[in-house]
Parts: C-alpha cells; sequence; structure tokens
C-alpha cells in the first residue's frame, strides 16, 4: 500500500487521485479512438460523453446513501469530498450506471434511434481497471480476512486480507481484452457490446463481493450484490426481449 506516491514541493500525489486521473484520460482516449474508428460523427460523441461522464460522477456519488445509507450524507454532498483525490468520486456500480444512463439520455434528447455507444465499451474496462490499480495502492476498499499466500496486511491491522481492488483491475484488464476482441461481432452492434460488458461486470462483482466488506442487506448479500443483481437481470430482460434482433439478425457496425 502506497497511498502517497510523491510530492511536488510540499503537495502529496495521492496515488487513488493520480490513478482515478489516468483512468480518465485513457478511458476517454479509447473512447475517442473506437468512435472515430467507427465514424461517430463528432456532434454526437461529445454531447452523449458529455451525459455519460455528468451522469456516471452524480450517480457514484448518489449510490452511496443506497450502498452505506444516509450515515455519509456529511461527506458525500461535500463538494470538497467529490474532488478529494484520497478517496475519489464514490462508487464504481454508481458511476458505471449513471453514465449508461446519462449517455441514454443525452442520446434520446438527440433524437437518435441508433445506438452508437458501443465505442464506450472497451474504454470503460480498461479506464476500470486503471481506477482499481491506484484503490489497491491507496488502502481502499480492502477485503476480509484471509490465508492465502497474496493476502495483503494493512497498517495497522494484524491480519492479511483480501487485496479486493486488484482483484477487480485484474478482471477488468481481461475484460477489456475480451471486449476489444468482440468490437467488432455483427451480433454484438447498436448498443449489444456495452450492455454485454456492463453485464460482465455486474457478475464478476457480484462473486468478488463475498470477500469484500461491505454490509449485507438480505440472505446474506450486501447492497453491491443486490444491486448486481438487478443490474444484471434488466440487460438479460433485454436480451430476452429483444433476443431475435440481438442474435439473430445482428446489426451492421456503428
Amino acid at each position: 500500500m502506497i497511498p502517497v506516491l510523491f510530492y511536488i514541493g510540499n503537495v502529496p500525489v495521492y496515488a487513488y487521485g493520480l490513478f482515478f486521473f489516468l483512468a480518465i484520460l485513457t478511458g476517454f482516449g479509447m473512447l475517442f479512438y473506437e468512435a472515430r474508428r467507427r465514424g461517430w460523427p463528432k456532434e454526437e460523441l461529445i454531447p452523449i460523453t458529455l451525459g455519460a461522464f455528468i451522469g456516471g460522477m452524480v450517480f457514484a456519488r448518489v449510490s452511496i446513501f443506497f450502498f452505506d445509507g444516509i450515515r455519509t450524507a456529511e461527506q458525500t454532498l461535500s463538494l470538497f469530498a467529490l474532488f478529494d483525490p484520497r478517496i475519489g468520486p464514490g462508487s464504481i456500480l454508481g458511476g458505471v450506471a449513471g453514465a449508461y444512463l446519462g449517455g441514454y439520455i443525452a442520446s434520446k434528447a438527440m433524437g437518435k434511434d441508433d445506438c452508437s455507444c458501443d465505442a464506450f465499451a472497451p474504454g470503460m474496462a480498461l479506464a476500470m481497471g486503471i481506477g482499481r490499480f491506484g484503490a489497491f495502492l491507496g488502502g481502499v476498499d480492502y477485503g476480509v480476512a484471509t490465508e492465502v499466500p497474496w493476502g495483503v496486511t494493512l497498517p495497522g491491522v494484524g491480519y492479511a486480507v483480501h487485496p479486493a481492488p486488484l482483484y477487480d483491475a485484474l478482471f477488468n484488464f481481461a475484460w477489456f481484452a475480451v471486449l476489444l476482441g468482440l468490437r467488432d461481432h455483427p451480433k454484438l452492434q447498436n448498443g449489444n457490446l456495452l450492455k454485454f460488458g456492463v453485464l460482465g461486470y455486474a457478475v464478476f462483482r457480484f462473486f468478488v463481493e463475498f470477500v469484500r466488506t461491505n454490509r449485507v442487506l438480505i440472505l446474506g448479500l450486501t447492497f453491491q450484490q443486490v444491486f448486481c443483481v438487478l443490474l444484471a437481470a434488466a440487460i438479460l430482460v433485454y436480451y430476452f426481449r429483444n433476443r431475435r434482433m440481438n442474435f439473430e439478425a445482428g446489426g451492421a457496425a456503428t
């Protein structure tokens, strides 16, 4: 754990904040590359990306109320905390859902019937992987006690814990490679690749929650796991209702 990577004069540069910044830059870079490769007009790309960014930032904060309760209101509603480089903007699950919703609203406000949002999918996974590696270095969101050989010991804690952020980072790097390989699949276009990307992360996050320390909501499941179930169910319902269009007809890459 290296929460402060280095100093610029007397100003500390935090691992979490730096890697979050790198994640944003890399994610946007991958998005713009994919958008250009797909021929997505800038007149559509910029407002939809802006809508996704605002939606992601807002929901990353607001979702903390659902995950951690009203007791977090003082920190959650603090404008300074939103930009605190030690803790980041909030829940990554809320950020993913909010970005999708924000981009969808912006797209519909522009009158678009089709979806060019598959350009977001690889960059989303890559950005999350980079950001979670920063959480690992920053000592954020570590897991429960463990005896596995790769367990890590935090300062002031006398036992090893699961490096849960590292699990998240490694999955997202691998998922980035999968999405990159599938990005031109004819049946994963018109929004299907992005939905598939979100679905994969929701499934992974459901299982990794078993080694995290988040509070339980019901039936031994955490609030995050319930959210993942609802998110995955919504995507699967969409695929089921549109299965002929999605899996038989396919679609042209956009």
